[in-house]
């Protein structure tokens, strides 16, 4: 099962990344909304964890070019940010979920476990860390 990192913290998509791959998903990144259609051109994931504040493409302008796309459209999004408040960026984004920066761990793997399943091969979760 593959998740979809967008985020164009370096830092943020390694805890991502390490997060998700320690509960054993296949994990890919991006670094903005115009690298991640190049991923998805690629593969389709099970879920799309997207950041809004980006250069090159944000969030708010991938999520537009995704909703247009009928083959992308459907792809679960959660929004994986500091900016606004999640209620709002749900409703205006037509996202699965938004979630606060810091994640914690947890609420990272229940959200991704909600759209993809839980991972085959995964792998026991050590600490309660959280992503920024």
């Amino acid at each position: 099962m593959k998740v979809l990192v967008v985020d164009d913290d370096y830092a943020v998509l390694d805890a991502l990344r390490d997060v998700l791959e320690e509960e054993g998903y296949e994990v890919s990144v991006a670094a903005n909304g115009l690298e991640a259609f190049k991923e998805l051109r690629r593969e389709k994931p099970c879920v799309i964890l997207l950041d809004l504040m980006m250069p090159v493409m944000n969030g708010w302008e991938f999520r537009e070019q995704q909703l247009q796309d009928e083959s992308l459209a459907t792809i679960p999004t959660i929004i994986v940010t500091a900016h606004g408040r999640p209620d709002q960026n749900t409703e205006e984004l037509r996202a699965a979920a938004c979630m606060r920066k810091p994640v914690r761990a947890e609420d990272l793997i229940a959200a991704v476990q909600k759209h993809c399943g839980k991972a085959p091969a995964g792998g026991a979760l050590e600490s309660t860390g959280a992503a920024n």
